[in-house]
């Protein structure tokens, strides 16, 4: 038997293994790479009666997505009038890390970002006012993860720009637009 023929069966069993060994090597990379999640709430706005929550999902070594929604109502009394509010918002916003030590989500980053929001205010008189807001602008901020590289508790600070575009009708139609700061404040945990 020739020297040929022997080894055709390690040939193929060889091209097997590193065809499982690739396919085994890409699972884990996507498995480690779907462990990259925050989900973060901002506890100042509870104090003002706003429910705000956000989803982080990393798509690259520096780069994430974010998505928010927020909810907020309350009563407040006037004059002897109750005026009935409520709002709900969604925002969205794509984070660029620049840490050369770690990987998103954590480190420094900078991101744009777009939020569109609409309120209503309802008096115990009968009188209607509705709300549309969109903004646009752009944040700097830190995030970190306390723990292990897995998971942990996440603190995100930001700050920035945005312009603010805002309607409002009913009895009259008002406009206003202009350039306001933004700061933000976020707890949550990363996986």
């Amino acid at each position: 038997m020739s020297k040929k023929k022997l080894l055709s069966p390690l040939k193929y069993k060889n091209f097997k293994m590193k065809k499982l060994f690739m396919i085994a090597m890409i699972a884990v990379g996507f498995t480690a790479y779907a462990q990259k999640n925050v989900v973060k709430a901002n506890p100042l706005g509870l104090a003002f009666g706003v429910a705000d929550l956000s989803y982080e999902r990393v798509i690259g070594d520096n780069t994430s997505f974010e998505v928010g929604l927020s909810y907020a109502g309350a009563e407040v009394t006037s004059n002897n009038e109750v005026i009935s509010t409520s709002a709900i918002g969604g925002e969205g916003k794509f984070k660029f890390y620049f840490s050369s030590e770690e990987n998103a989500p954590r480190g420094w980053y900078a991101a744009p970002f777009v939020n569109y929001s609409t309120s209503s205010a309802k008096s115990s008189e009968g009188q209607d006012v509705g709300f549309s807001t969109f903004s646009g602008g752009a944040l700097a901020g830190y995030q970190w993860v306390f723990g292990g590289d897995d998971s942990g508790f996440a603190l995100d600070l930001n700050f920035g720009a945005q312009y603010v575009s805002a309607s409002a009708t009913g009895g009259t139609t008002v406009s206003i637009d202009g350039f306001l700061p933004r700061l933000g404040v976020s707890l949550g945990y990363a996986w």
